[in-house]
């Protein structure tokens, strides 16, 4: 069973952040195989192409392993093209991301779309988020129990992300205040 008491928070940009609870067993078993397959092509040329690149690109690749492993399984809609296997999952990324920032009165906790919508991220900023979690997901979910924890802290390492076991209230928090406070006068 995946544990998600480990949370990554990705900096979007400058107080904003992307906060993401890892998927379950039961969407990891949904997905086992485009997962891997995603994880497979980013490490297929080499550390430095998956470590460097692969954090940018692992979103559209995995579009198309989803679309790979629909069209080896046979599995076509109506006009006869590959059905979309990823989309689904990219759906419960999205939902498992909030996204925190920063008002007057502190850190606001948004679904992603209501952020877009609000103009907190733009789109390209979503999927620059997108894709690091998907990064995350590939190397986390399919490691072993007792390597997760271990395996969160390298690749949160190299997408300058973080990992916490703190809630969303409790992380947001942590953060520090969007506005600062008249300092108190000094005692005389």
């Amino acid at each position: 069973m995946l544990t998600n008491d480990l949370k990554l928070v990705v900096p979007v940009r400058d107080d904003v952040y992307a906060y993401h609870v890892p998927i379950s067993s039961e969407v990891f078993e949904a997905n086992y195989r485009i997962l891997a397959a995603t994880k497979a092509q980013l490490a297929s040329k080499g550390v430095y192409y998956q470590m460097y690149t692969g954090p940018r690109i692992a979103a559209m690749a995995l579009r198309d392993e989803g679309k790979r492993d629909a069209e080896a399984r046979g599995d076509f809609d109506e006009a006869g093209k590959p059905k979309d296997a990823a989309t689904p999952l990219i759906n419960e990324l999205k939902r498992l991301t909030t996204v925190l920032g920063p008002t007057a009165s502190g850190w606001e906790p948004l679904p992603v779309d209501t952020a877009i919508h609000n103009g907190v991220i733009d789109a390209d900023e979503w999927q620059e988020a997108l894709s690091a979690i998907v990064f995350f997901t590939c190397h986390y979910a399919l490691a072993k129990k007792a390597q997760r924890s271990e395996m969160a802290s390298a690749v949160s390492s190299v997408l300058g992300a973080s990992i916490t076991s703190s809630s969303i209230t409790e992380y947001a928090s942590s953060l520090r205040k969007s506005t600062q406070a008249d300092p108190s006068p000094k005692a005389a």
